[in-house]
């Protein structure tokens, strides 16, 4: 499990609020990736690192997140339409180093819940590059989601799975 590390920022509303509501949208992202080598038909040892509980706001003025961990680079933003419908888009990138491993095309798998329950949302690749920007996105609403990657390719001797969890809750202030 690697940890994405970032930043978190909070939004105040005026004194004025009353007569013009602050609406932002607050996500608490907790993430980890593992990864397992197989080797020779022998599986190694999970990688992992504790998640860390890191909290990000995103609002209207700063509706990004970037965070990076020991196999990749995690982006995501909220995106804000008319009334309650949003969106939450996202990629992983898995870093060169890790990508360079492979020695045939990459499988990958995603999916999510919200609120401990499948709602459909899944995206997959048969046969992309290690080193292909994986990305999709889904509507949110106040939920908490969990958005599951799942990356799988061929090493020497061997086989890499990595799989990393993003788990966030989506709130409005």
């Amino acid at each position: 499990m690697a940890t994405l590390t970032g930043a978190a920022s909070a939004v105040e509303q005026d004194e004025d609020a009353s007569r013009n509501p602050l609406r932002s949208v607050a996500v608490t992202i907790t993430e980890h990736s593992e990864s397992q080598t197989v080797v020779d038909g022998e599986e190694g040892a999970v990688q992992e690192l504790a998640a860390s509980g890191i909290s990000h706001f995103f609002s209207p003025q700063a509706p990004d997140y970037r965070g990076d961990s020991a196999y990749g680079h995690l982006t995501g933003q909220v995106r804000y339409h008319d009334g309650d419908h949003m969106s939450f888009a996202w990629g992983l990138k898995l870093n060169a180093a890790t990508a360079a491993q492979a020695t045939g095309p990459m499988s990958e798998s995603a999916t999510a819940t919200r609120n401990g329950r499948s709602f459909g949302y899944s995206d997959s690749h048969a046969a992309v590059g290690a080193n292909y920007l994986v990305h999709s996105s889904f509507r949110v609403n106040t939920s908490r989601y969990v958005l599951t990657v799942k990356e799988h390719f061929p090493i020497a001797r061997g086989e890499k799975y990595i799989t990393t969890v993003f788990d966030f809750t989506v709130t409005l202030i």
